[in-house]
């Protein structure tokens, strides 16, 4: 087991793949194969077995018809009136002086005409008890009966029928055979009977009926399947009526004698075995005739070279067929395994730029999927925090740049100020504050994020200078739900909007304009918008405001370099996808401006720290 371990130790995922699916589907194949062979085994047994019980089954129910053809036969005669009065006559002399009485004084035309029809009865005769001359026909030529009652009586067979009073007995008769026939050239199966009155008292006669043995021999010629199989059909009282196949007389006796001291009880049709046969024998209660199907014993080497062919061949087939099928899994299962390796190598390496195509959905796939997300978010953390620290940086330069002795600043203002207002220049002490609240919120140190209180007062200021510059012309209006007062959102995002609609929207033409920024709650969400009734945009200047090649023209529209640009990037950074900033314009019709952002910003803002 320990070099086994090592040895595979030492293969490659491929190999190690066909290796061990081998080591499990073998032994699995193996047992299939084992079950396959018993389960084909006993299935060609119970197949055999069933061949014959149904075999011998049709045996018996052909024959049963043959017989009961002539049985009809014999009981017309027998209960036939003109027939019976016949045989009961007082003056047998009187009728036997008459050559044709049995035509004269019986319907024995349609006795005939009932042979020739049947086809297989070949001979009738009808001995009374009377002293009536014997009825004797012998439709095929080849036989005749014996000529008179005192030979009949000599007979076994008749013994036989007496003994019996009014049973059927049936015999084979061969060729040359003078205990029924003086002449007989042809073998027959021979029905006898003899006819009592209805008390069963008086013997009336005696009823001999002859059929051609060679419609029953076809029959059981007809029904053997192999050598290996012998038919024969005996009569109730042990008479062999027929015997087919290829089998020992000694062997036959043998076997019949000891089935037939067995009793068959309620069952018709029974299996036993003995030395090397299996004996299968249907009786009909009708006839009492017997039929049994002797069949050697079928052993598992007489049906393995059959049945284990098939078995060995899938087995063998399957294990070379399985190769290639094993080399193909394996490839589909190494090659990702060995693309997601190498891409992690390069990750490693510092390229974050790795990829694995998700060629499955099972675990692998699911590996790789799994890899090119960890890739996507370990570069969006990285981009993120690079751009972060680039823009943290850039604002502070601006800030630092805007701040050139802020107090100086400052200090101006408020001086220019008080000079206004000691010279009774109310108006332009008014905007003089104003700008310099402007400036103070504008420059105001700190994270970039405010209340929308302190970005409505920026837009208020702003909007107070703009209104010094354009006087009536310009009319505005900020209204903003309370309750999203105190919320917080990045700082300076609605300014830069409202700086493009007076800069292109008003300064470049002439008459009245309306500028209006309104601010509500919509569930989870804040909802700022910004209606215009300037010139206007196209289509394609509204593009244009997207493509970063035309991003030079529109760097200039900002205060302390914040543009419209610069504020999408912001809300991608610190909103991710969770935000909306949609551009609605047309010419001559104004531009509104639609930004969406969600509640909470400080609360998820902390929860990502």
């Amino acid at each position: 087991m320990g070099q086994i371990r090592t040895w595979t130790s030492r293969m490659n995922i491929r190999k190690k793949l066909v290796f061990y699916s081998y080591a499990i589907i073998t032994p699995i194949l193996l047992l299939i194969s084992i079950l396959l062979f018993v389960h084909n085994y006993r299935s060609a047994v119970k197949k055999e077995e069933e061949g014959c019980i149904q075999n011998v089954r049709n045996i018996s129910d052909s024959i049963n018809v043959l017989q009961n053809d002539i049985i009809e036969m014999g009981t017309y005669i027998c209960i036939n009136d003109e027939i019976r009065q016949i045989l009961t006559t007082d003056e047998p002399q009187q009728l036997n002086q008459d050559a044709r009485l049995w035509l004269n004084y019986a319907s024995m035309q349609i006795i005939q005409d009932m042979v020739a029809i049947s086809g297989q009865i070949k001979s009738i005769a009808i001995y009374p008890e009377n002293g009536i001359n014997p009825y004797l026909n012998c439709i095929d030529r080849s036989s005749s009966y014996l000529g008179s009652m005192e030979q009949v009586r000599e007979q076994e067979i008749y013994r036989i029928a007496v003994q019996e009073k009014g049973k059927f007995l049936w015999q084979r008769v061969g060729r040359d055979k003078t205990d029924t026939y003086q002449v007989n050239q042809n073998d027959k199966i021979v029905m006898y009977r003899e006819i009592y009155d209805m008390a069963r008292k008086n013997k009336l006669g005696y009823l001999v009926i002859g059929s051609s043995a060679e419609l029953f021999d076809g029959i059981c010629r007809n029904s053997l399947r192999s050598e290996q199989e012998s038919v024969v059909v005996m009569s109730e009282y042990g008479a062999e009526l027929v015997r087919c196949g290829d089998i020992d007389d000694a062997l036959v006796s043998e076997i019949i004698a000891q089935e037939s001291s067995e009793p068959m009880g309620r069952e018709m049709l029974q299996k036993s075995s003995w030395e090397g046969y299996h004996i299968y024998r249907c009786r009909n209660e009708a006839t009492g005739t017997v039929v049994y199907e002797i069949v050697h014993r079928v052993g598992w080497r007489d049906i393995s070279n059959t049945i284990l062919l098939a078995p060995l061949a899938l087995l063998i087939g399957f294990l070379i067929g399985l190769y290639p099928v094993l080399r193909v899994v394996s490839d589909i299962v190494s090659k990702p395994l060995y693309s997601l390796r190498v891409a992690m190598e390069k990750f490693m390496q510092g390229d974050f730029s790795q990829k694995v195509e998700v060629m499955t959905q099972d675990e692998v796939g699911e590996a790789s999927a799994c890899f090119n997300r960890m890739v996507d978010d370990i570069r969006e953390l990285i981009d993120k925090n690079y751009i972060l620290a680039i823009k943290e940086r850039e604002s502070e330069l601006d800030t630092l740049q805007a701040q050139i002795n802020p107090h100086f600043l400052y200090n101006t203002l408020d001086s220019l100020y008080w000079k206004a207002t000691e010279s009774g220049n109310d108006e332009i002490a008014e905007d003089i504050l104003t700008l310099s609240q402007l400036f103070r919120l504008v420059l105001n140190r700190g994270d970039g994020i405010v209340t929308v209180k302190t970005e409505a007062e920026l837009l208020e200021r702003y909007l107070h200078i703009q209104k010094m510059r354009f006087g009536k012309r310009l009319t505005y209006e900020i209204f903003l739900e309370p309750e999203i007062l105190e919320e917080k959102i990045p700082k300076l995002i609605l300014q830069p909007f409202v700086e493009n609609a007076i800069v292109h929207g008003f300064e470049s033409a002439d008459g009245s304009y309306t500028l209006a920024v309104s601010g509500r709650k919509e569930k989870d969400d804040m909802i700022f918008q910004i209606t215009d009734t300037g010139v206007g945009m196209s289509k394609e200047q509204l593009e244009a405001i997207w493509d970063q090649a035309d991003a030079r023209k529109y760097a200039t529209q900002r205060i302390g370099r914040y543009a419209i640009k610069n504020v999408k990037e912001r809300l991608e950074l610190i909103y991710r996808e969770n935000y909306e900033l949609q551009i609605e314009s047309s010419v001559g019709q104004g531009t509104t401006v639609m930004i969406k952002v969600p509640c909470g910003l400080e609360e998820s803002r902390s929860n990502e720290h």
